[in-house]
């Protein structure tokens, strides 16, 4: 009895649908664009003190084709758009519809004409195939539902040789839901999707962040 009982227990979890790690189709529907760029873009927030740091970290340099995915408000693709100059350009991918919209007016208003927004996928940046010298997911991927195919994608994206910047937190517990992605899984993940880990940095505090290269 207590092996069937077992057996009926396992097979319920297997059927089970996965937690939906995106909490953030959830949280747009609660305000307006212009009010999640101002908490992105929150003056004492780490990500937003240190854009100029991760775009370093990836060695932008003019003429530049640079991706962003899960851009949000698109505040470090608009430092990499400085960055490239009129000869690069800078695409920021977002699931969320008003946001990218949001970064296009936006993006027109401070005359960057080396700036598109776009809508991609759960499984998809949308970017053209090896079409991208670098890209950047910054807090974003801990939060994919598809974590293995987006990594694919995103190696599909870049030209041969080129870079994925990860900005992330370590998994730990908030409420009923873990929050995070750990380094090592990261690792493996995107080792197994053809990217291999070049350096690791604290130099954004309170997360990590991994410079990988396409094989």
């Amino acid at each position: 009895m207590i092996q069937l009982i077992l057996a009926v227990l396992l097979l319920a979890q297997a059927a089970a649908p996965a937690a939906t790690r995106n909490i953030w189709r959830e949280a747009y529907a609660t305000k307006d664009a212009a009010a999640f760029a101002a908490e992105f873009e929150e003056p004492s927030r780490a990500l937003f003190r240190y854009r100029a740091a991760m775009s370093g970290l990836m060695q932008v340099k003019p003429g530049m084709k640079v991706g962003e995915v899960g851009a949000g408000s698109g505040f470090l693709a608009r430092d990499i758009a400085d960055k490239v100059g009129p000869e690069g350009h800078v695409y920021a991918n977002e699931l969320e519809g008003k946001m990218v919209t949001y970064m296009n007016d936006r993006a027109a208003k401070e005359g960057l004409k080396n700036f598109t927004a776009l809508k991609g996928t759960t499984t998809s940046t949308g970017f053209q195939l090896e079409s991208m010298d670098a890209i950047a997911v910054v807090y974003a991927l801990s939060f994919f539902d598809e974590r293995e195919a987006m990594l694919k994608s995103i190696h599909a994206s870049l030209k041969p040789g080129g870079g994925l910047l990860v900005v992330d937190l370590p998994s730990e517990q908030v409420g009923k839901r873990m929050q995070g992605f750990d380094a090592d899984d990261l690792v493996a993940l995107a080792s197994v999707a053809g990217l291999s880990r070049e350096r690791e940095t604290t130099v954004v505090p309170g997360h990590y962040a991994i410079m990988f290269r396409k094989k």
